[in-house]
C-alpha cells in the first residue's frame, strides 16, 4: 500500500533528528496510520499541540489530519516539514494529496508533475490517477474531449433468454404447456460472439460552474454460430445537456437518443429527459439522486420462429409494446481510507412503464437494487464486482384465464482488468443471471464471459 510504504520508508529519518522524547507521539501515530486508523492518530495528534513544529510529529500529524477529514490541519502541518526537508519527496505526495483534496488544483499539479518523473510502482499510479481527476475538473474552466475505441470476444450460454429445449412451460389458469422443440427459436442457444465499440465525449464550459456536456456512441455484437445471426445487435446513442457546479453539489440535466437494430432490422427508438444531482458529503462520501423520463417506440420485426428458418420470417407486431417510462433512482458511494483503495456503492430504483396501446399487461412498476465495490489490488491492476436485484409486476392478466405476470431477477458480475498503459487496457468480464416467473415462458438463466481490449484517447 502506498501510505505504509511511504510511511516506512521516511521514519528512519525522522527519528534520526529528533530527541527520544518527541519520538514516542510520533511513533504512536505512525503505529496507527498503518493500522488505517486515521481518525485515532489525528486524535492523539491533537492531544500534542506542544510538539506541533517538530518535524517528525508534523509528518505522520500532516497524514493523519488529511486522513481523518481534516485536511487543512493536515496541509499547514506537511508544510512545516517541507520547510526542514524540502526534498522529502514521499512529504511532498502526502502535500499534494492536501492540496487536491482541498480544491487547490493548481497547486496540487505542480507538486504532482515535479514528482512524477521519479516515481515508479504504486506512487506513479497514484500521481497519474490525481493527475487525470485534476483534469476531470478543469472541465469546468476549459474544454475537454476525449474518445475510446474497444473490441472484444465472448461466450454467451443463452443469447435468446431461451428455455432449455423439452422445457414444458407452466402457466397458471392454463395448465402445462407443450414441450420446446430444439429447433425452435425459443429453445436456449449458446454461442461465440465478438463486439465491437466507439464512442467520444466532451464538455464546453460556458460561464463559473455552469458548462454544456455531450457524448455519443456505437456498439455492434455478431454471434459466430451458423443461423445466429438473426440474433446480432448493433446500437447508435447520443447524450447532452448542462450541469451546474456550486461547491459540494453537481446539477445535471439533459436528453437522450438511442436507436436499436436486430438482425439488421430496427428493433426499438428510445429517447427522453434526464436529470441528477450529486452531492460530496466529505472526500470519502457521496450520494447521487437521478429521475429520467423515456418513450420506446418498437418497430415491427420479421422474424423466424425456428431455428433452421424453415417455412420463412413472420411478422411480429412489436408496436404493441411502444410504452412511456417515469423512474427515480439513488446512489451512495464510500471511498475507504485503507489498502488497495476500496470503493463501496449501494443503489437502489423504482420505475414505471406504461403502456400506450392501453395493453395493462404490458405495463409493470419495477423495483431494483444493486451493490458493487471497486479495488486496486496491485501495480496497474483493477477489481469490480456487483450483485443486483430486480423486480418486474405487471398490471393485468398474461392473457385470459392466467394472472398478473411476476417476474423477480438476481444477477452477479464481476471484471479484472490490468493496464498496460494509462491509454491501454485489457478486461476480464463474466456475468450470472437469472430470472424467475409465475408465467414459465420468461423463466430463464444466462452466463455470460468475455475478454475485451480498450484504448482511450
Amino acid at each position: 500500500m502506498i501510505r505504509r510504504s511511504l510511511i516506512s520508508a521516511v521514519v528512519a529519518n525522522l527519528l534520526l533528528f529528533h530527541s527520544a522524547a518527541w519520538a514516542t507521539p510520533a511513533d504512536d501515530m505512525r503505529s496507527l496510520l498503518e493500522q488505517n486508523k486515521a481518525q485515532d492518530a489525528y486524535q492523539l495528534g491533537r492531544a500534542s499541540p506542544d510538539l506541533l513544529g517538530d518535524p517528525a510529529f508534523d509528518f505522520f500529524y500532516g497524514i493523519a489530519a488529511i486522513d481523518a477529514g481534516h485536511p487543512g490541519e493536515g496541509v499547514l502541518a506537511l508544510e512545516r516539514y517541507i520547510l526542514i526537508f524540502p526534498d522529502n519527496g514521499d512529504a511532498r505526495f502526502q502535500l499534494a494529496r492536501g492540496y487536491f483534496i482541498l480544491g487547490e488544483d493548481q497547486r496540487a499539479r505542480d507538486e504532482f508533475e515535479t514528482l512524477l518523473p521519479n516515481s515508479t510502482g504504486n506512487q506513479k499510479i497514484a500521481i497519474e490517477r490525481y493527475l487525470d481527476a485534476i483534469r476531470a475538473r478543469e472541465s469546468r474552466y476549459q474544454p475537454t474531449a476525449k474518445a475510446y475505441v474497444e473490441a472484444g470476444l465472448g461466450v454467451d450460454t443463452n443469447i435468446n433468454a431461451g428455455l432449455s429445449a423439452g422445457a414444458t412451460p407452466q402457466i397458471p389458469g392454463l395448465g402445462t404447456l407443450p414441450a420446446i422443440s430444439s429447433n425452435s427459436i425459443s429453445a436456449r442457444e449458446k454461442d461465440t460472439f465478438v463486439t465491437a465499440s466507439a464512442g467520444v465525449q466532451g464538455t464546453y464550459p460556458v460561464s463559473p460552474g455552469i458548462a454544456m456536456y455531450g457524448a455519443g456512441g456505437v456498439d455492434a455484437r455478431r454471434h459466430l454460430g451458423s443461423n445466429n445471426n438473426v440474433f446480432d445487435q448493433r446500437s447508435l446513442g447520443a447524450t447532452g445537456g448542462v450541469s451546474y457546479l456550486k461547491e459540494k453539489n453537481l446539477y445535471k440535466a439533459g436528453a437522450f437518443l438511442s436507436q436499436s437494430w436486430v438482425d439488421n432490422q430496427s428493433y426499438v427508438l428510445t429517447y427522453g429527459l434526464n436529470g441528477e444531482w450529486n452531492h460530496q458529503l466529505d472526500q470519502f462520501n457521496r450520494l447521487t439522486l437521478g429521475a429520467q423520463l423515456a418513450r420506446y417506440n418498437y418497430d415491427n420485426m420479421n422474424i423466424f420462429l425456428t431455428k433452421d428458418k424453415a417455412g420463412g420470417p413472420v411478422l411480429s407486431v412489436l408496436t404493441d409494446r411502444n410504452s412511456d417510462f417515469i423512474g427515480i433512482s439513488g446512489a451512495w458511494a464510500h471511498a475507504f481510507a485503507m489498502p488497495y483503495q476500496p470503493v463501496v456503492t449501494v443503489s437502489a430504483n423504482y420505475g414505471e412503464e406504461r403502456n400506450q396501446r392501453n395493453r395493462a399487461d404490458l405495463s409493470r412498476d419495477i423495483y431494483g437494487a444493486r451493490a458493487s465495490f471497486a479495488m486496486t489490488p496491485a501495480e496497474r491492476w483493477g477489481v469490480g464486482a456487483g450483485i443486483g436485484y430486480q423486480e418486474n409486476k405487471y398490471r393485468d392478466i398474461f392473457t385470459t384465464g392466467s394472472v398478473n405476470r411476476h417476474d423477480t431477477s438476481w444477477s452477479l458480475d464481476g471484471a479484472l482488468s490490468y493496464f498496460y498503459t494509462k491509454q491501454f487496457s485489457i478486461r476480464a468480464e463474466a456475468q450470472i443471471f437469472d430470472q424467475s416467473s409465475n408465467i414459465g415462458l420468461f423463466k430463464y438463466s444466462r452466463e455470460v464471459v468475455a475478454v475485451k481490449a480498450r484504448y482511450e484517447f
